[in-house]
């Protein structure tokens, strides 16, 4: 009996050294009051953030968690609802928590890792392609996401051959800042190729949104370069960030030089008027080299899962130097000669820029966005041409300096079974100009005001659809005449599951396209014994019409296939205009409005993702028929396009092929332009924090990038090919190396559009 006492009061002693547990306890409910079950429920240390413990909610929503004494954060999440985090304390009872629902969801089509919708493809990355790719940049190579093309080498991204917006978890970022952001910590690949009314403003014919994976305090420090073995080529990139607590600082620089030796051109020109016929033929060779740097400085301020605030501000430098000669031969009114050119060239721009920006998500799905950023512009522009033996010069320098101050608000909701998003974006833009040779000073203000509304949704369980428009409102005056245009952007998408593997999605959108100051820009400019140079202040607008219809078949083993067809007409395009004027005995170029640009297509792509689980192909082609029409002018033109590429990803080696086979005519107005040739082959290899690459620029052509550019132009026929020599045959080398420490921090939102600058210069 003793004994039994004995054990029981020790039992008893134990007990009571336990620390006291107590319980927190609550429920969670949307924002209609309707409880969310099975969502997960942790308990989080507040000095660390290390998991205590967790649950999940039961069918009523409800949760309970044991926990000993002291103050924890409490975080809830759950699939289409924003993340909930509560500060709490042992014992407490929360009662009901709300959660905001997330960005409306739409139809999607779910095959492997990809899932699509009407305004988005969703791809979460499998571990092998991020182990091998290292990088961003490498990894969307590896993605094959439809119209999306990835030069790894160059670092370029384009989408169905325009521009793409870049963004990291939604803010805007420079394509520097996107490359070399580390693949393991992405979480999921937002792409669109149909950015919709918000973006039809800037032109922008996709978006890329990276998001990233939850990251707490700490901070890293990522060095990148890579230079060429034969030539003067080099790009650095150095970022170094750290977050305490609710900030975050970051650090980046980056640095782009070029040196090249030959710079190789043959322009043939013919100026046709019954007052003098002229023939040349130039032969030139232009080394040039040129410099680019920024420094940016960023901070962020995340007050919590639903509030932050970003203030940032940089600085760009460029300066490009070009000198060379060559032999011109000529035939003027029936006379030859032959003489040797020189030909300088000098440009130099500055521009600092600060861009502020705040985000605040509300109850019931609501979300407001603000943007205000300023940009500052200085720059020079120098050019001569002279004829040995002879005293003629021809030069051309300008000043100029401006400014621009661009502004928006965004404004998202829910309503019923449709989301609608809307905003105003507005830019005030003043530049001027001074043509030192001719002591002439132009400026001109620019005002630019964008409202718009977008509206999606679904229709039963199968078909997705959005549609916006927005009105454009856009004032130019230099001081003495004043021009006002108001004009409708309008884009609409359908998209249709017919199947989990195949889907059909139609595109229209209809987009003004507005003169730039330069081709504004009264101010003559004569360039040689031939030619001058004159913008027109009585440009109109054009307007833009874009349809497409997309067929996509994804097979769960890999294999895909894609064909599109639309079409793309531009009602009154500005284009480029010859003009004899027998006042200056001179050949002008200026812009007037034609008739129309039409071009129906045709796009097909088939290949396989995946095979072996470590090579992806690809194989596509387009066919287009180009039709020009002017009141002087009637031109068509047919052309098809096709390339090839490979990516291969094994453990920390990966590897990728891009191949131009046949080369892109595009016939604009009266300009028939030959693309650029694409051949580029790189490999990679990652050990720990050090990445090494090795990159091979147009292995099969010693002549490097050739650019060929066919006139046809009744007044001024002409032919002009050059081809940059110092590309050809070129092997680089990179190295990126990345420490990170502490925690790392996972940024916030930002979606809105930064703000540009057009200094009308007239070149």
């Amino acid at each position: 009996m003793q004994h039994t006492k004995t054990l029981f009061a020790l039992f008893l002693l134990i007990i009571a050294s336990l620390p006291l547990q107590a319980q927190i306890t609550g429920r969670l409910s949307d924002d209609s009051g309707q409880p969310i079950a099975f969502a997960n429920v942790a308990l989080k240390t507040i000095a660390t953030d290390s998991l205590v413990t967790g649950t999940t909610t039961g069918e009523d929503g409800s949760f309970s968690l044991a926990c000993n004494e002291g103050t924890y954060n409490l975080v809830a999440s759950y699939v289409g609802y924003e993340r909930l985090s509560v500060r709490c304390s042992a014992g407490d009872d929360l009662g009901t928590l709300t959660m905001n629902a997330k960005q409306l969801e739409t139809v999607t089509i779910t095959a492997s890792r990809t899932t699509e919708s009407v305004d988005r493809f969703v791809v979460l990355p499998k571990q092998e392609e991020v182990q091998a790719a290292g990088r961003t940049l490498v990894l969307l190579d590896m993605l094959g996401l439809p119209g999306l093309k990835v030069d790894v080498a160059l670092q370029r991204i384009t989408v169905d051959g325009g521009t793409a917006i870049l963004q990291i978890n939604g803010k805007e970022v420079p394509i520097t800042r996107l490359a070399n952001l580390k693949a393991e910590h992405i979480k999921r690949v937002e792409y669109s190729n149909n950015p919709g009314t918000r973006y039809l403003d800037r032109g922008a014919s996709g978006v890329i949104n990276i998001i990233l994976k939850e990251r707490e305090d700490g901070g890293s420090v990522m060095a990148h370069g890579n230079t060429a073995l034969t030539t003067g080529f080099a790009n650095g990139y150095l970022l170094g960030s750290y977050h305490k607590g609710k900030s975050e600082f970051a650090l980046e620089y980056t640095l782009g030089y070029r040196n090249y030796r030959h710079d190789l051109s043959v322009d043939e020109d013919t100026y046709l008027d019954p007052a003098r016929t002229v023939t040349r033929r130039l032969k030139e060779d232009l080394p040039f080299w040129y410099i680019t740097s920024e420094l940016k400085a960023e901070y962020t301020y995340q007050h919590d899962d639903s509030t932050m605030f970003v203030a940032s501000v940089s600085d760009e430098f460029y300066t490009k130097t070009l000198h060379g000669t060559g032999t011109l031969t000529q035939t003027d009114r029936g006379v030859t000669t032959e003489q040797t050119t020189t030909h300088g060239n000098y440009q130099e721009s500055n521009m600092p820029k600060f861009d502020l920006f705040y985000t605040h998500r509300m109850p019931h799905g609501r979300k407001v966005e603000l943007n205000v950023v300023g940009t500052h512009s200085g720059d020079t522009w120098e050019n001569s041409l002279s004829y040995l033996g002879s005293d003629t010069t021809y030069a051309t320098t300008v000043h100029g300096h401006g400014y621009a101050l661009s502004g928006e608000g965004a404004y998202s909701v829910p309503l019923g079974s449709v989301e609608l998003r809307t905003g105003l974006q507005c830019q005030h833009n003043f530049a001027a100009n001074n043509y030192e040779l001719y002591n002439t000073t132009s400026s001109m203000t620019k005002d630019n005001a964008y409202l718009y509304a977008e509206v999606s949704g679904a229709l039963g369980q199968q078909v997705g659809w959005s549609v916006g428009t927005g009105a454009k409102l856009f004032n130019v005056t230099d001081g003495t005449d004043n021009q006002l245009y108001l004009r409708n952007l309008s884009t609409a998408r359908l998209q249709w599951r017919i199947n989990p593997q195949l889907s059909l999605t139609a595109t229209a959108s209809y987009t003004p396209m507005l003169p730039t100051l330069g081709a504004l820009s009264p101010v003559f400019q004569q360039t040689d014994d031939v030619e001058g140079r004159q913008g027109n202040p009585d440009l109109k607008p054009s307007e833009q019409l874009r349809a497409a219809l997309m067929l996509r078949y994804t097979h769960p083993k890999g294999f895909y296939a894609m064909a599109n067809t639309g079409l793309m007409h531009i009602f009154h395009p500005y284009c480029d205009h010859y003009v004899y004027d027998p006042s200056r005995d001179l050949f002008i170029h200026t812009y007037h409005n034609a008739d129309r640009w039409h071009v129906p297509y045709v796009y097909a792509e088939v290949g396989v993702r995946g095979l072996w689980n470590c090579l992806n192909l690809s194989l596509d082609g387009t066919y287009y028929h180009y039709v020009a029409e002017g009141p002087m002018f009637s031109h068509t033109r047919d052309n098809f396009t096709a390339s090839a590429n490979a990516q291969f990803y094994w453990k920390s080696l990966a590897a990728g092929a891009s191949f131009t086979l046949m080369p892109q005519w595009t016939l604009m107005y009266e300009t028939y332009n030959m693309s650029e040739e694409e051949q580029t082959l790189y490999v990679q290899y990652r050990h720990k924090s050090l990445t090494a690459m090795l990159m091979w620029l147009c292995p099969f052509n010693p002549n490097g990038f050739r650019y060929e550019t066919v006139g046809l132009s009744a007044v001024h026929p002409y032919r002009h090919v050059s081809w940059t020599v110092d590309n050809g045959n070129m092997v680089a080398l990179g190295l990126i190396w990345q420490m990170e420490f502490g925690r790392q921090f996972r940024k916030g939102e930002k979606t809105l559009n930064n703000g540009g600058y057009d200094n009308g210069m007239v070149k």
